[in-house]
């Protein structure tokens, strides 16, 4: 019993939560982050093993209601042995919009189609995945679990679907780790109350959709500086609609006063990760170094 599977974490760059309403988001496989999920045998029935539980799988918190829906959707309606356990091991942090979520699911889905021999089609991987996600989160654009299965730049629409992107910018970017604890279903549902009882903020959504295809152009065309501004520009919008916060602010400050091109939250907001964008290692390093004391930890990708 030995099946396994390693899923790695994202960063959405552009397009939260307006890619819930049908516009362009692009989002980066993180491929420093990294969640193995493992089965095992377990003689008390289906058992969950991560960092922060350890016991039967019906037992566990609420925020394992994602897993508990793919156990019932694979084993308990194929009738298949529930003497397994699950393991989840890796350093994705939880509830910061790095796709700790979208890889768990992922992984449980693979392992568990590894072991029964399920014959899974990549589609029918994907649909789960994104069922679980819509527990999990209240709503589910696709976004995430697309990144989370991509080794490329994403280029994402919900009526056209992912689109990889193999080119690189030619930048850096940091991606800083606030240490507050986000709520994706949370931002979700404020997100979409605004949008529907405000019209200044049904323009707002337009105008933050309309900043999608301008940053794929821009990273097409290798234009950091350009990029880096409509980093800026998404962020100002994001904190309109009241998805940032003080500490999150006071990340994009130093990022900006150290050298920053552009930026932003990422993610569902609320608290999570700030990204910053960087032209060289050597400026991405100063803007991690700036804000060193204020942050859980730190990663630098070259994008």
């Amino acid at each position: 019993m030995n099946a396994k599977y390693e899923s790695h974490g994202k960063v959405i760059l552009i397009g939260e939560h307006s890619v819930v309403y049908d516009y362009d988001a692009l989002a980066l496989p993180a491929k420093n982050l990294e969640i193995k999920t493992t089965i095992f045998e377990s003689h008390l029935g289906l058992w969950l093993r991560t960092h922060n539980y350890d016991g039967k799988l019906y037992d566990a918190p609420s925020e394992y209601a994602g897993i508990k829906y793919l156990i019932d959707e694979i084993i308990k309606k194929n009738y298949l042995d529930q003497h397994i356990g699950l393991e989840f091991t890796g350093k994705i942090p939880e509830e910061r919009g790095l796709g700790s979520s979208a890889a768990v699911a992922v992984g449980t889905i693979e392992v568990l189609n590894e072991h029964f021999g399920l014959d899974y089609t990549e589609q029918e991987i994907i649909d789960l995945a994104n069922k679980a996600e819509t527990i999990n989160h209240g709503s589910a654009s696709g976004l995430d679990v697309a990144t989370v299965k991509s080794d490329y730049l994403v280029s994402f629409n919900k009526k056209s679907g992912p689109r990889l992107i193999r080119s690189k910018l030619g930048a850096f970017l940091v991606i800083a780790d606030s240490g507050e604890l986000g709520n994706t279903k949370e931002a979700v549902t404020l997100f979409r109350d605004q949008v529907t009882n405000e019209t200044v903020k049904k323009n707002l959504l337009d105008d933050l959709g309309k900043i999608g295809p301008k940053a794929i152009y821009a990273w097409k065309q290798k234009d950091i500086v350009g990029f880096g501004d409509l980093m800026n520009q998404s962020q100002k919008i994001l904190a309109e609609f009241k998805l940032s916060t003080p500490k999150l602010d006071e990340l994009i400050k130093i990022a900006l006063e150290a050298g920053a091109l552009g930026s932003k939250l990422s993610g569902g907001g609320l608290g999570g990760i700030v990204i910053s964008l960087a032209a060289t290692k050597e400026e991405a390093e100063e803007i991690a170094y700036q804000q060193r004391n204020i942050i859980n930890q730190t990663w630098i990708e070259d994008i």
